[in-house]
């Protein structure tokens, strides 16, 4: 009995997307063994619920996440926590964050 071409190619991307998931997994898992700074990009996120932005930034030491009032600034090679300030991210429009 042959199977419908359809059903054919949804098993072969189903198949295709479990291998992605398996070979991203094992990356990841390789990634923590070697301890590997992860590698972030900038973004920004409103929380639809408290309205509160969040914002991420990067910079040649540093990768910087915004919350609320504070700032949390972690190294950017070993990805550490290094420390905070307060009050910094009350900035109408986009923030950028300079070395």
């Amino acid at each position: 009995m042959k199977q419908p071409e359809a059903l054919t190619q949804r098993r072969l991307a189903v198949g295709w997307l479990r291998c992605k998931d398996v070979f991203a997994n094992t990356v990841g898992w390789c990634f923590e063994k070697l301890k590997a700074p992860a590698m972030l990009k900038a973004f920004e996120f409103v929380d639809p619920e408290t309205d509160q932005t969040v914002y991420l930034s990067t910079s040649k030491r540093f990768a910087v996440l915004c919350v609320g009032p504070r700032r949390f600034y972690f190294d950017r090679l070993t990805g550490k926590f290094d420390g905070m300030s307060a009050a910094a991210c009350s900035v109408a429009g986009r923030v950028e964050f300079r070395d």
